[in-house]
């Protein structure tokens, strides 16, 4: 099936994440490139192409990565703050923001 976590915009270029399932997963280039591994295998030659790329993911299954997609768009809007060494507390919500405790639990 396919599912968009994103809505396309006209001046947003738009990849395609396939996971282990075959599912397929539309997400902006630039949250895309968020991961090391999908940026060592976007071909940046393709950029002016209007189809949009697909990168297959034959490691990880759609259930991780809906969740890494959701947590690079967040962190894209509101960046995780530097979690501070040693830890000040075992509790989450003490240490980063309300939106990423809640993410870990």
């Amino acid at each position: 099936f396919f599912f968009s976590l994103f809505s396309t915009m006209s001046d947003t270029q738009m990849l395609t994440l396939v996971s282990q399932e075959g599912d397929s997963y539309q997400v902006p280039v630039d949250i895309a490139k968020m991961s090391e591994l999908v940026k060592t295998m976007i071909d940046d030659e393709d950029d002016a192409d209007d189809d949009a790329q697909e990168v297959p993911l034959p490691n990880v299954k759609s259930t991780v990565l809906v969740k890494v997609i959701e947590f690079a768009k967040h962190y894209k809007e509101e960046p995780m703050s530097e979690i501070d060494k040693p830890l000040k507390s075992s509790n989450m919500s003490e240490v980063v923001q309300t939106w990423y405790s809640n993410f870990v639990d």
